[in-house]
């Protein structure tokens, strides 16, 4: 499946996308340039004095690259800590969505990211 497939498989079909029971944290952004929006719903642990993901996810309205990287993104940052997140960076959600963004997606592209991000700036003992 190429990466345009892909997308589309992930628009259609979102992973981790719904309510979860009893989030420790609940944080939402949104893209007022184009309408997009989403919530992200987490639970953090401690694991080896690290705080990370341990379940996370998200729901919310927008277009096939948002919704295609918030998708992608609630599977691959279980696990990660601050840390983790932030060198994985914007440049890892274009990888994730292809390699190739236009200027005029990257809030698309990044929304989710942005919003997992102020899970651990909200996060308390951070």
């Amino acid at each position: 499946m190429d990466y345009r497939e892909e997308i589309i498989d992930h628009y259609k079909h979102p992973h981790n996308f719904g309510d979860l029971a009893d989030p420790k944290i609940s944080v939402r952004e949104n893209n007022s340039s184009c309408g997009d929006m989403i919530e992200v719903q987490a639970k953090l642990q401690i694991t080896n004095n690290k705080l990370q993901i341990e379940e996370i996810r998200w729901r919310g309205v927008g277009c096939a690259i948002s919704t295609a990287a918030a998708s992608m993104l609630s599977d691959k940052v279980v696990g990660m800590g601050k840390r983790d997140l932030e060198e994985f960076g914007e440049k890892g959600v274009v990888d994730l969505l292809g390699g190739e963004i236009n200027a005029g997606r990257m809030r698309c592209a990044t929304l989710a990211y942005k919003a997992i991000r102020k899970l651990f700036e909200n996060a308390p003992n951070t």
